[in-house]
């Protein structure tokens, strides 16, 4: 894989001979047979955006890997119409406004072809306006609260395709079993931003067609480091489960201090957010028995899994961690790719209009496939129980129930072709 400094230009050795060979003579650059030449092997230039610094670099390292070993996995194949993916890397340090600066610099100096990445809601909305101005693709990959038109063009946005789950996906298909289970009270904690508020909102459609209620609200700052006054009312709420939306290093500051409390014993954990990645970071004692639901876990048993994972760790090395949000940049390289091929060209409205309705059999989780209407990816659904005393990523989740087809919600506006 040919790659490019966040903060240099090329530095490509095939690259730079180019450079020496257009430099030898005008001859040469008036010559047709040259020029297509030079077309056909000028690399697909991929501008990524990652969390590679700031709260999220929990999730930063999974998240570029998976959209590297894609690219790898596409150039050692011969690349696409025989060019190779190239990419060109930029850190969005967790902050909103920085993304706005990459995106930037990535499609007006860089002259990326698209761009794939960004991690939180907060990061995709920053860029949603970047690349409706400048017609360019953004393929995110992460879990989502789904295509609400109030937060265009973040969401709603011809430009913009999703790889991960929204509530309807990740949420609906169990929370009829969790109910059932364990009681209709839920305590809901998630952090302050679009996503858990909008999840918690589609989350209590369906809890109240089940004849389920609320019994506590709050919405936590990014960085907060002490949760008693939460606890305490957690506990005074009457809840059955604690529905989580915390995320970076407020799930661990939040989950400890519960924990340490004494509450697991009284209380279900029900996350939407730690896989195995955060599940590793909070230890065997603060994580276990609490429920996961995600589109994507390490401990799939199935032969597209067992291969995507045996790739990662020959790439990442035997320790690496895999995550859903790591898968959907993968998914999204490998679908990209797909597209391309099919029309023949890297244009913006080639790469639209040949996502759509795409499918890709060849995900770590199941097949997948971008729905054409609206630019959502519809894909397996797993829930899953954190074992008592796990050791490792192979024995730490339990498969409690799962859903090949999670269709999401119908986009709430109008995408434009």
């Amino acid at each position: 894989m040919n790659s490019i400094d966040k903060n240099t230009g090329s530095n490509d050795p095939s690259r730079r001979t180019f450079l020496k060979v257009v430099g030898a003579g005008s001859a040469a650059l008036a010559s047709p047979a040259f020029i297509r030449s030079a077309s056909a092997a000028a690399p697909i230039r991929v501008g990524i955006i990652s969390p590679l610094t700031g709260a999220w670099t929990v999730y930063g390292k999974a998240h570029i890997s998976g959209f590297q070993l894609a690219v790898d996995e596409i150039n050692a194949g011969g690349g696409v119409l025989g060019r190779k993916m190239e990419l060109v890397i930029a850190d969005s340090k967790t902050e909103p406004r920085i993304v706005v600066e990459q995106a930037n610099r990535l499609i007006r100096q860089e002259r990326v072809d698209f761009l794939a990445g960004t991690f939180s809601s907060a990061e995709r909305n920053a860029a949603g306006p970047v690349v409706k101005a400048a017609d360019k693709i953004l393929l995110y990959p992460t879990f989502y609260e789904g295509q609400e038109k109030k937060y265009a063009p973040g969401v709603c946005n011809s430009n913009i395709f999703m790889f991960g789950p929204e509530p309807t996906q990740q949420v609906w298909p169990h929370l009829e079993y969790m109910t059932k289970k364990y009681g209709k009270k839920l305590f809901m904690i998630g952090s302050d931003y679009a996503w858990p508020r909008v999840t918690n909102e589609v989350t209590k459609q369906k809890l109240k067609e089940l004849g389920g209620e609320v019994v506590g609200e709050v919405y936590i700052p990014f960085n907060t480091p002490q949760y008693e006054s939460v606890l305490r009312d957690i506990r005074g709420s009457g809840a059955n489960i604690i529905f989580h939306s915390l995320t970076g290093s407020d799930t661990v500051n939040f989950r400890q201090q519960f924990a340490a409390a004494g509450m697991q014993k009284d209380f279900v954990i029900w996350t939407v957010d730690d896989e195995e990645v955060v599940t590793s970071g909070l230890g065997p004692k603060v994580s276990a028995n609490a429920y996961v639901s995600f589109d994507y876990f390490m401990s799939i048993d199935t032969p597209n899994n067992r291969a995507f994972l045996q790739k990662f760790k020959a790439k990442f090395g035997q320790d690496a961690l895999m995550n859903t949000v790591g898968v959907g940049m993968y998914n999204a390289a490998h679908m990209a790719a797909l597209a391309i091929a099919k029309a023949g060209d890297v244009s913006t409205k080639s790469l639209r209009a040949n996502l759509k309705g795409l499918t890709f059999d060849k995900a770590p989780q199941g097949t997948i496939t971008m729905r054409e209407q609206d630019n959502q990816a519809i894909v397996p659904s797993y829930l899953m129980k954190v074992r008592d005393n796990w050791t490792g990523v192979n024995d730490m989740f339990e498969k409690v129930q799962s859903l090949d087809r999670a269709v999401p919600l119908d986009a709430r506006c109008d995408l434009p072709l």
